[in-house]
């Protein structure tokens, strides 16, 4: 019965540590994937090289504010704070790749009275 219970409390406190290394990984995971995402909307035009930047500045805020956060020991809100932002860049980045309107500005030329 003793025994049973200690490794219980062995697996218990394995998977306690394990746990943040997870969500590490899975956060540094979906900001490589957002970049990634970034980069072939880019190739494949469907991104301005304006857009790529300001998603890519706000990608680098949220790896930041993550670093900050990891260096002291992530709390649960804290993750959530930055999957929220990952979320939020996400968003917008399908946004951005799928809008296949355009606003293109007219240019006067003199020769267009002529007609």
């Amino acid at each position: 019965m003793m025994k049973k219970l200690i490794t219980a409390a062995i697996a218990t406190a394995a998977l306690t540590a394990a746990i943040p290394a997870l969500a590490q990984s899975y956060l540094d995971d979906r900001a490589s994937a957002l970049d990634q995402r970034i980069d072939d909307g880019v190739i494949d035009g469907s991104l301005t090289s304006g857009e790529a930047s300001s998603l890519r500045a706000r990608l680098h805020d949220a790896e930041r504010m993550q670093a900050r956060y990891d260096a002291d020991g992530m709390a649960d809100w804290q993750r959530r704070a930055v999957e929220r932002r990952y979320d939020d860049i996400s968003s917008d980045l399908s946004s951005m790749r799928n809008t296949t309107t355009y606003s293109y500005r007219r240019v006067y030329h003199w020769y267009d009275d002529a007609y």
